[in-house]
């Protein structure tokens, strides 16, 4: 009896845990967006030029004003970010699924779902024509 009365003790208490971590935000999702993709840009001491977003804004392909381009993914509540040369991104375009991946091994690839096509800029990287 007394080992019952322990475990719901326990269960009790990890409700009230994750009671209070909903209650204070903590299952924030980060979302993307052009202003959150221009400051990113603007850290590194770019221009953001044109962005493409995926429609649940949890990824973006972005083209900066000096031909580099900026790959980021949302994570938790926070935002994870490359920018990289165009010509050291790979882009394929299959099914409605925009694939960007880096050169850099360490940074997965990245799958954006589009509802529409491409823009010019990404389209034309998409036949190797670089940014």
């Amino acid at each position: 009896m007394s080992d019952l009365l322990v475990l719901a003790a326990s269960a009790l208490g990890v409700l009230a845990m994750v009671g209070a971590a909903m209650a204070l935000g903590f299952r924030t999702r980060a979302r993307l967006t052009e202003s959150e993709l221009a400051r990113i840009a603007a850290e590194e001491g770019r221009t953001l030029q044109e962005a493409l977003i995926a429609a649940d804004a949890r990824s973006a392909f972005a083209r900066l004003a000096d031909g580099a381009v900026l790959v980021a993914r949302a994570l938790g509540d926070g935002v994870s970010a490359r920018i990289a040369p165009a010509s050291g991104v790979r882009v394929t375009l299959e099914k409605g699924r925009l694939r960007v991946a880096l050169a850099d091994i360490g940074y997965p690839p990245l799958e954006l779902r589009l509802q529409q096509a491409p823009p010019a800029w990404a389209a034309a990287m998409v036949q190797g024509g670089g940014a």
